[in-house]
């Protein structure tokens, strides 16, 4: 293997070791220092990351790591928006729909009469990272609890904030499941993937303090783009 090969290679492992999050790497000089090679060596490793989308490199500001992949906290509360733009992506939603319809007896049976009794909303959102589909999501939630907004106020914002600012309803907890599957044609069109790609389905049920739940949807998320990371405290009673 080349030098500079070597030192690209490393220098990825040592990336990934660091976390899904973006973050300014090393400087050339300090590269050289540490690998006991040229800056013309330095260069060339860095140009190959930079070919694999593994790094940017921004003049007068550095050079900085872009994780392939963004991790994500199953069952965390924080929104797409913000989870985004602290991984160093810039992110971006666009509303395929919004249709008002009866609810069903299931939906009866989970929203409760007084919010499912004025109908519910059906969103189909796209969710995208840097201008790249990642996740297609389609949200139920009560007309009421969504009140008067339209396509246009929910482009390119989070729900949830929406309906802490707008609604005064704050999400309190989230239940979520994953699940592998396969997109179908018309889901892979939209997330710009082929027919049949392996992604992952996450199924979640967001309550309000109270209980009350709120909003359910159904995800589909890109296993390309994505990784899952679970946090767990081991207590007194846990036992390997």
């Amino acid at each position: 293997m080349v030098r500079y090969e070597e030192i690209a290679r490393q220098l990825e492992v040592e990336l990934e070791v660091g976390g899904a999050a973006a973050r300014t790497i090393a400087s050339e000089h300090e590269l050289c220092r540490r690998y006991g090679v040229s800056r013309t060596t330095i260069r060339a490793a860095l140009k190959r990351l930079a070919a694999q989308g593994l790094i940017e490199r921004q003049q007068g500001k550095g050079t900085f790591y872009r994780p392939p992949h963004i991790a994500k906290h199953l069952g965390s509360i924080v929104d797409f928006h913000t989870e985004a733009i602290e991984a160093g992506r810039v992110p971006s939603t666009k509303v395929v729909s919004l249709v008002m319809r009866p609810a069903t007896a299931g939906e009866i049976a989970l929203f409760g009469s007084g919010i499912s009794h004025g109908g519910i909303a059906e969103l189909i959102r796209v969710r995208s990272l840097d201008a790249r589909p990642a996740v297609l999501q389609r949200s139920y939630l009560g007309r009421r609890i969504l009140g008067r907004a339209n396509a246009a106020d929910l482009e390119n914002r989070s729900l949830y904030r929406y309906l802490a600012e707008r609604r005064g309803i704050t999400i309190a907890t989230i239940e979520e499941t994953l699940e592998p599957c396969r997109a179908n044609a018309s889901e892979a069109a939209r997330l710009g993937i082929a027919n049949g790609t392996a992604v992952f389905r996450s199924h979640r049920v967001a309550r309000d303090g109270g209980a009350q739940v709120i909003e359910v949807s159904d995800n589909l998320i890109r296993g390309d783009i994505y990784r899952f990371k679970v946090h767990r405290r081991i207590g007194d009673g846990d036992h390997h």
